[in-house]
């Protein structure tokens, strides 16, 4: 099962992810992949992007809201070629990992408008045999764009809300489990 996780900005999709990580494995699920939490300052606002290994939990810093005086790489956010290729290289060993679910937070425009990124792992997504299950949180803009790229029939796409954010940890472990079997 490959199941899109998608919603508004800011409407919890990295949360709701991460909260489903501890239920995957209390069912007997091995997680491999990372997750994104934002960095966020004193006052609450986002300033950047965390990324954290789901296997080792090792993390560092992806991105920054950009300086005034840097060119962002992608949107608001100036990210470093040695924060891209940690970032690869967690995705490349959860790739190569025995592993039941693959969670990738997030396929964005820099793997599918710049071929950069993690848009080497795109053939290995396209292949149901390579990945059986993953979750991967992607734009609501990007929903069609993704899907026709992976061509894969067992997309199962969930939306976060405002409304169910709170039952989607639960939702993503109850998928998660059926398709296990």
């Amino acid at each position: 099962m490959f199941i899109l996780l998608t919603g508004p900005v800011h409407e919890g999709k990295t949360t709701a992810c991460w909260k489903a990580i501890p239920g995957l494995r209390s069912a007997g699920c091995k997680v491999a992949g990372f997750i994104s939490p934002p960095l966020l300052n004193a006052e609450g606002d986002k300033v950047g992007i965390e990324m954290m290994d789901l296997t080792t939990g090792a993390h560092q810093t992806f991105a920054r809201v950009r300086p005034a005086n840097e060119t962002a790489t992608i949107g608001v956010y100036h990210i470093t070629d040695e924060a891209i290729e940690w970032a690869r290289r967690v995705l490349a060993a959860a790739l190569l990992a025995n592993t039941d679910w693959l969670v990738i937070d997030e396929i964005g425009p820099l793997e599918l408008h710049r071929g950069a990124g993690f848009a080497f792992a795109l053939p290995a997504l396209a292949d149901p045999l390579r990945v059986p299950n993953a979750i991967v949180i992607v734009r609501e803009s990007l929903i069609q764009e993704l899907s026709e790229r992976l061509g894969r029939a067992d997309i199962v796409v969930v939306r976060v809300t405002v409304q169910n954010r709170g039952q989607i940890p639960a939702q993503l472990v109850k998928l998660a489990t059926s398709a296990q079997g």
